[in-house]
């Protein structure tokens, strides 16, 4: 039996027309187009309203799981981002689909209808929000952290039918690892290389010690900024404008009581500022200040 005996077969416009998905997605992973890309890839075989990347560390010994955004795209960006801001501030660690999404090497399919989600809470402020009733979640292993895929659904669109959640798990088997790389080249180290040296840990100790609270945005640039990251490479990471990441770090620097990077590293290496933090309040993103 030859090889191509034992293929079902494929018309070249089938084999291009996914060649073509996936090439796009391959292209962009580490850029602001990856998660734009993936929506664009996975509505090409199965609609939906947004598209949501996460990972999931259980850690050894007494560290505690960490749960990782790594991001989402939807036809409503600006709702969506709020909503993952408060799902990811408040329910992530709450949800029982975080529990389901288990370390396992092969790829496994969670479907759930919103209805049956037993917190209220987590149903009202994330999923009717969204309007969404319908969700698909892919998960697959690696190194020790679970990546996971979402698709959902909002009312426009009937319940992923087991031919579409066929297609979906399937899709994991390339897609999944395609966040994975993404994940590392925008620099989010795993856990297991991550020390007291590193300089996310340095940023998070000092607002730590200090009692600041900055946003998740503006404490991101920020540990950027340490990393030695320039505005625009923190802005392609983040699939944000260049003039929105120099306002987070406006914010910051104020409530830092800094007005440079200079000053920003000078006083998460020393401890010490010119200035103390002028203000020690949480910002909602998006507001002023």
């Amino acid at each position: 039996m030859t090889v191509s005996d034992s293929l079902s077969p494929i018309s070249l416009g089938q084999l291009a027309a996914i060649t073509s998905a996936i090439g796009s997605v391959v292209d962009c992973a580490g850029s602001s187009r990856f998660l734009r890309e993936l929506f664009g890839c996975v509505t090409r075989f199965v609609d939906c309203d947004s598209l949501h990347l996460q990972g999931v560390r259980v850690s050894q010994q007494a560290r505690p799981r960490r749960i990782e955004w790594i991001g989402s795209y939807g036809t409503d960006l600006d709702g969506l981002h709020r909503t993952m801001q408060t799902y990811f501030g408040s329910f992530a660690e709450r949800d029982p689909l975080t529990d389901s999404i288990v370390d396992t090497r092969s790829i496994k399919l969670i479907h759930r209808s919103v209805q049956a989600i037993e917190d209220t809470a987590l149903r009202c402020s994330i999923y009717d929000v969204g309007n969404i009733h319908d969700e698909c979640v892919v998960v697959r292993s690696s190194h020790g952290t679970a990546y996971s895929l979402s698709a959902c659904r909002a009312r426009r669109l009937p319940p992923f039918s087991l031919y579409e959640l066929s297609i979906l798990q399937h899709l994991g088997q390339i897609l999944l690892p395609l966040a994975e790389l993404h994940r590392r080249v925008i620099g989010v180290p795993p856990d297991d290389q991550v020390n007291q040296t590193a300089p996310t840990d340095l940023m998070k100790a000092y607002l730590t010690r200090g009692s600041i609270k900055l946003s998740t945005r503006e404490a991101s640039v920020c540990s950027a900024f340490i990393k030695g990251m320039t505005t625009l490479s923190i802005a392609e990471a983040m699939g944000l404008k260049a003039s929105t990441i120099e306002t987070y770090a406006k914010r910051a620097f104020t409530k830092l009581g800094v007005s440079s990077r200079r000053g920003l590293l000078s006083l998460v290496h020393s401890g010490e500022s010119e200035l103390q933090p002028a203000v020690r309040v949480c910002v909602p993103e998006g507001s002023q200040g």
